[in-house]
């Protein structure tokens, strides 16, 4: 675990913070909700065989443990594209309060008390935030999204749409597969190499007929590449697959499971 990365107890809620984001935010856990069976206990997904009313009472005691407004809550909908939305106000609340109007795997946001959440279970759920603009967003990444650049370019829409400056952001990447646990036939790799180039040769390890991609490895580089700091790149070296009793993985449960969530609010 990096050692900007800390563990806060609230009670039954166990989640993640990282020091060097400082505005409200969280990587949460399976700990503290009141979901049971293969969704227990902090399910933040619909749709995974919870039901509706404990998914929502989830929402609400991690918004009490944030002190967020939980009637702000704005989700994304994932579906491992490329696609960043900005959050107004007529967009805030989407996907809890409001019916969903987008495929976004990433959105971003300038207003305060809007709480973006981002969505994993090994995939690459990264925060990211400036200080100097006041802005931050949430960006979903699996392998796919991975190889279509969707971090870089959610840090390009938040220079553009909203006046960001790349050489202050601050990028956390929350809990998710590492290297070592995400092993994969060669179609993963060479689709990623197809469309980021020779990029990503450095991050691909080979072990007999499989291969393990480091994807937290590639969404640092594409951070950099859209113009963070490195020292302002932060993995926080949680592995979903190898800590499945704190944290979803998909991999781990054969996708019969819940999913965990990245929560930033100004």
């Amino acid at each position: 675990m990096d050692q900007t990365m800390r563990r806060v107890q609230k009670g039954a809620l166990t989640y993640y913070v990282c020091t060097r984001l400082p505005v409200r935010h969280a990587f949460t856990t399976k700990f503290g909700g009141v979901s049971a069976g293969p969704c227990e206990s902090l399910n933040l997904g619909f749709g995974r065989g919870d039901t509706e009313e404990n998914v929502r009472k989830n929402y609400a005691l991690l918004a009490d443990a944030l002190g967020v407004p939980a009637a702000r809550f704005t989700l994304t909908k994932q579906i491992h594209e490329d696609e960043v939305s900005v959050v107004s106000e007529q967009e805030s609340g989407m996907g809890l309060q409001k019916p969903m109007a987008w495929q976004s795997d990433a959105i971003i946001t300038a207003l305060g008390d809007t709480p973006l959440v981002g969505f994993g279970a090994d995939c690459v759920v990264t925060l990211l935030y400036d200080p100097a603009a006041r802005v931050c967003g949430v960006c979903h990444a699996g392998w796919r999204g991975t190889a279509k650049g969707i971090l870089g370019k959610t840090v390009a829409q938040m220079a553009e749409k909203l006046g960001a400056h790349p050489e202050t952001m601050v990028a956390v990447m929350g809990p998710s597969i590492h290297q070592e646990c995400f092993e994969t036939d060669s179609d993963v790799p060479d689709e990623m190499e197809r469309l980021l180039g020779a990029m990503v040769r450095p991050f691909v390890m080979e072990k007999g007929e499989k291969f393990h991609v480091d994807l937290q490895g590639v969404n640092a580089a594409l951070l950099a590449r859209a113009g963070l700091r490195p020292e302002n790149i932060v993995d926080s070296g949680l592995c979903t697959m190898c800590e499945h009793q704190t944290f979803w993985s998909h991999r781990h449960t054969n996708g019969v499971r819940g999913v965990q969530a990245g929560v930033i609010c100004l």
